[in-house]
């Protein structure tokens, strides 16, 4: 029984099919051409491997990046990924003070969205990073508590 109706399901599908094939629109059989600027430009520079830079006509410069998932391509106003760094590293040091312990170590607290985080480096071992916040800290230290009630006193007088 099983194998009639499979038989008949077979028939019924071969019957089914259209003997006459048609051809799609002949627009539709071709390929669609990329963009004109889908590539990168012939005379772009290349500034690191897989990334370009390129001015076109109108003086206006552009960034290009093979990526995985193709080509990328940004102003240069737009932000770069160099500066993104740059800049995330100037607000990670506008969130962690420095404070002196000792002769030679510094004690660094962080203010972070979970709690402050804090460390303690000597200061020959000091990062870049480091060096820079500890010496931005000393340059505008806070006047001694004495030198500055007396500057307060002279201004209410």
């Amino acid at each position: 029984m099983k194998v009639l109706i499979g038989m008949c399901l077979m028939a019924a599908s071969l019957g089914a099919q259209d003997s006459t094939k048609t051809s799609p629109p002949p627009a539709a059989n071709q390929a669609r051409k990329p963009a004109a600027n889908a590539g990168i430009p012939k005379d772009a520079v290349e500034t690191s491997p897989g990334s370009y830079r390129w001015t076109d006509k109108d003086g206006k410069v552009w960034f290009y990046r093979q990526t995985p998932f193709g080509l990328r391509r940004w102003p240069a106003e737009a932000e770069e990924p160099g500066k993104a760094a740059a800049q995330k590293s100037q607000a990670a040091g506008e969130r962690i003070t420095a404070v002196e312990q000792g002769d030679d170590s510094v004690r660094f607290v962080e203010s972070t969205p979970f709690g402050k985080r804090s460390w303690t480096r000597k200061k020959s071992d000091l990062d870049e990073n480091e060096k820079r916040i500890w010496e931005t800290q000393q340059k505008g230290a806070p006047a001694p508590a004495a030198a500055k009630t007396d500057a307060q006193k002279a201004d209410k007088e």
